[in-house]
């Protein structure tokens, strides 16, 4: 009888360190309406553009577990199906299917350049813009659902998101909304210019993207435009200065804050009613679109070469420098590590104190943002014509900030179900 109990004791503890050990994105899973249900389905992630992963079961290691080559640069930034399959757009024309261990599943030629991050809806649908100014919908096999034309009026570099209504959303010299079907739903044009940032979607519905004025080619300043999920404007946020577009895609905070950069060298931060809150100044432009950490705070990179970390009452936190301008987006692991790509031709991994982790180089600028799996990979372009994928094939230490606190608990337990009732029966 009491064997038995003790074998009762010990497979319960067992069971309970075992429920307590698994990563608690075990039980998470990616619900953004009709995004495909992946770790990163679209250009910074999630409908906000947070560019946060928090379902990977690992940070990424430096490990370069594979590449592929294209025939043309690549800016345009990966994104991942449900399937693992990566999915990118090149120079070359061509928007690309690779599995996850780096074999081409397929290839959809068009006449014009891909910039534009592609967007995978539940269906595997896959939506995408090009220079020639037509916006493509491919089924998950690489197969035409349809192309659109009109009203485009200009090259798409702008990356398209899917609503939780099913609507898809991109910019060129106006802001487009498609029905899935291929039909346009709704348009919106400010001043004469156009949108080159993606938009971002809050809770509500509501539409944030920045838009660059400009006049017989001159560009007189920038405007983050916030829009309802009809299209109907709600308010504008000017930058009257000339050259000072907003090509950066906006983030927004959980607490609502809409958070931007911009050509003038500032970082924005914008309440939900487009009151400013505060601007943080660098010494370059800023492309980077930025993202926010599990803490709030914003990350960012500028064209004075450097990657800023940000309080969200706008004071700096930290910087770390590169040997080269950095447009590309940051993206934020699960245990908060920090991705991006720098002109010097190099992927860094920062810890969020600002030191570095690890660098891996290229051979050339990049200019595309990381996308992070589930399953602690990496993927980015680089101007050398390559996607990497970067993997965790050796242990990472990082692991350990996963594992210790169950370690801790499950001794902790079997301390109280076995060795402390051993002693009370000694006495």
């Amino acid at each position: 009888m009491i064997q038995k109990k003790i074998m009762i004791k010990f497979t319960a503890s067992i069971i309970l360190l075992l429920l307590i050990s698994l990563p608690l994105s075990s039980f998470t899973q990616s619900a953004e309406g009709s995004l495909a249900d992946s770790s990163w389905p679209k250009f910074r992630g999630n409908l906000r553009n947070t560019g946060r992963n928090e379902i990977a079961t690992q940070e990424p290691s430096d490990n370069i577990g594979w590449t592929f080559e294209t025939d043309g640069q690549i800016d345009s930034s990966p994104v991942i199906g449900p399937n693992g399959v990566i999915y990118v757009g090149s120079y070359d024309g061509n928007l690309y299917a690779i599995g996850p261990e780096g074999d081409m599943r397929w290839k959809y030629e068009t006449s014009s350049v891909i910039s534009s991050t592609p967007a995978i809806a539940e269906d595997g649908s896959v939506y995408f813009g090009t220079g020639d100014e037509r916006f493509f919908s491919l089924d998950q096999n690489g197969e035409k659902n349809w192309v659109l034309e009109e009203p485009f009026e200009d090259s798409i570099f702008s990356s398209p998101v899917i609503t939780d209504e099913g609507s898809i959303i991109v910019g060129s010299s106006e802001l487009i909304s498609i029905n899935p079907n291929g039909t346009v739903e709704w348009t919106y044009s400010s001043q004469p210019g156009g949108i080159i940032s993606s938009p971002a979607v809050d809770e509500e519905g509501r539409i944030y993207v920045g838009y660059q004025v400009s006049l017989q080619g001159i560009v007189l300043g920038g405007q983050l435009l916030a829009l309802d999920s009809d299209g109907e404007l709600l308010w504008e946020y000017d930058i009257i200065e000339r050259g000072a577009q907003i090509l950066s895609s906006p983030a927004i905070s959980e607490e609502g804050n809409i958070y931007f950069g911009s050509n003038d060298n500032n970082l924005y931060a914008l309440d939900r009613d487009g009151n400013k809150l505060w601007n943080f100044t660098t010494e370059g432009n800023i492309f980077s679109s930025p993202g926010i950490g599990e803490d709030g705070t914003i990350y960012v990179g500028s064209e004075d070469n450097n990657l800023y970390a940000v309080h969200p009452d706008g004071t700096e936190k930290w910087h770390f420098e590169t040997g080269g301008d950095i447009p590309s987006s940051p993206a934020i692991g699960p245990d908060g590590m920090i991705y991006f790509g720098s002109f010097d031709n190099n992927i860094y991994s920062i810890y969020p104190n600002g030191t570095e982790r690890w660098r891996v180089e290229t051979e050339d600028r990049i200019f595309s943002s990381p996308a992070l799996g589930a399953d602690g990979s990496l993927y980015i372009g680089s101007f050398d014509n390559n996607i990497y994928a970067l993997g965790s094939e050796r242990m990472d230490r990082t692991i350990l900030y996963r594992l210790h606190i169950p370690l801790v608990l499950g001794i902790i337990i079997f301390m109280l179900v076995f060795v402390v009732p051993i002693q009370q029966t000694k006495h």
